[in-house]
This record gives C-alpha cells, structure tokens and sequence, in this order.
C-alpha cells in the first residue's frame, strides 16, 4: 500500500512539473513577443510597429543618416546612399539593396521598414514588415530626426542632437552675418540633361542650413514660385531672374553646368563677376540628414566668408 501510495505521489509530482514546464514555455514564447505600439502614417495609415524595433530597412535613403546618427538597427539601405561621399563611409556591414528589389528586402527579414510614402513598391514593402511611408515634403529636416528618434525609441538622443546643432547654426549665422551682413541673398540651383533647378527652402542641397539656419536672404523670385513646391526647372535664359548674391551650384550634371557656365546671361551674373559662385558635390549635398548636415554646415560657412 505504502509502495502504491509512493508511486501515486510521484506521478503526481512529475505531472505538476511538467504543467509548470509548458507554462514556462508559454511565458517564454509570450516574453519573445515583440511589443508593438500603434503609429499614424503621414497618409493617414495606423500601423502596428516594434516598440524597439531589431532588423530595420531603409528603403527611404534620405532617412538612413538619421538612423545611422541614433544607432538605430540597420540591416538594410537603399543603395543610393553609397553615392554619398559622406554617407558611403557609414554603410559598413550593411546590405545595400536594389531599388525595387522586394526579395533582396524580405530575406533580410525586417520588423520595421522605412521608406516615402511615393515609392512605388509601397504596397509590395507592407506585405514584407511593417511600414512607415514618409511624405519627405511634410517635413521639417530637425522635426523629422526628432520623429525618427520617437520610431526607434531613442527620443532623448534625437532631440540632444537637434538641440546641439542648433546651438551651433545659431554660432555661425553670427559668423557670416559678421562677414556678409543680413541682407545677402543666395540661390541654389543645380543642371540635369538638358534641365536647370532651382530649389527652396526645405529641398536638400544645403538649402536648409542656408536658408533656415543661417538665415540667408531668399531672393524673391525663389520666395514667390519655388519655396511653396520646393523646385522649379528654369531654363539657361531665365538664371539671372533666380539668382542671388552668392549662388550655390551643384554638380548634378557637370556637362550640363559648363553648358551654363559659358552661356553670356552666366558670365554677366552679379554672383559670377563677383566670384561668389560656389560649385557643391551634388550627391553628397542631396540629404538633409545629421551626418550630411554636419559636413555641409562646415562647407558652407566656409565658403561664405573665406
């Protein structure tokens, strides 16, 4: 009896340690679950995404020095980035993926991708992970680091960055308003093909750090039909109607801008006269975020007042 007893005891035991057993693994796979907070896209869209998101792709390239600068998870990139000078160096490990090429995305199997909400494989993308499509023109270039920081919860770091480097754009807007006053004026413009552009405020290509950082004059013709859109194709006739007292040019086509340079309404511009044209590597000066920023703050205060 006591033996029956016994071995009842025992089964009885081993039994219990093997419920415990299997809800340790239903609290272990629970635990494994990633946390997922609800985001409104600039579309409208609610998306469940990773509270701290581990595999994030980067298809939006424009957004991968953001990421970069917060030391976001980053298993892959657009590979437009790596026609940066600047952002090229940060690339590293990182998979460099084809525009479009959605399985090169899904085996990299990522928990969150980013990207602008006019890609065009958008729809391919949200069938891979969730999906952030950003409207880049909505934008501010700080507010938007500050959004990226809140996306991969790293919001304090974000926000100390944008406050440094305000603190230091507000250190050399007093340099070159020293050297220039307030009132010189500066366009920007860059030659494609057979195309000429020029941008407004809020467009990459340093417009940001001249125009609201350092507070550089817009010329009115900017002010009234290329702020609003962001840019306007002109043609070679119509660059002295845009230009300002220094202009910025990109290299976007170099055929196409000694094509401008030799044309005769050029070589009368106050800002050609005057040697205040300075010539920018368009691919790096295309982004807008912190480690491009950084770069080009420190070029174009140098070029204003050497």
């Amino acid at each position: 009896m006591k033996r029956i007893l016994f071995l009842l005891s025992l089964i009885f035991v081993v039994a219990l340690a093997a419920c415990s057993g299997g809800d340790n693994k239903e609290n272990t796979a629970k635990d494994e679950t990633p946390e997922t907070v609800k985001y409104t896209t600039d579309d409208g869209e609610e998306v469940d995404i990773p509270k701290e998101p581990k595999r994030i792709v980067v298809m939006g390239s424009g957004y991968f020095g953001n990421l970069k600068q917060l030391d976001a998870n980053i298993v892959g990139v657009h590979n437009l980035v790596q026609d940066s000078e600047i952002l090229s160096k940060e690339v590293g490990d990182i998979e460099l993926i084809e525009e479009g090429n959605i399985e090169q995305v899904l085996n990299l199997d990522p928990d969150l991708i980013i990207t602008y909400n006019t890609d065009e494989n958008i729809h391919e993308l949200k069938e891979v992970a969730p999906t952030i499509g950003f409207d880049y023109a909505k934008w501010n270039y700080l507010d938007v680091h500050k959004e990226l920081g809140k996306i991969v919860g790293k919001e304090d770091e974000a926000n100390k960055w944008v406050a440094d480097f305000e603190a230091k754009l507000a250190e050399d807007k007093k340099t070159v308003q020293d050297k220039l006053g307030t009132d010189t004026s500066v366009s920007v413009a860059e030659g494609f093909s057979k195309d000429i552009y020029v941008y407004g405020t809020n467009w990459g290509r340093g417009t940001e750090i001249i125009y609201q950082g350092l507070e550089m004059k817009v010329p009115e013709t900017i002010e009234k039909d290329v702020v609003e859109s962001g840019w306007k194709k002109i043609s070679a006739e119509e660059v002295a109607k845009y230009s300002g007292d220094f202009i910025f040019l990109g290299d976007g086509d170099p055929t196409t801008n000694n094509a401008i340079e030799s044309t005769s309404v050029w070589k009368n511009l106050d800002a050609v006269k005057n040697d205040r044209v300075v010539e920018f590597d368009s691919s790096t000066f295309w982004f807008n975020d912190p480690l491009s920023l950084e770069y080009q703050l420190e070029f174009i205060v140098e070029q204003l007042t050497k």
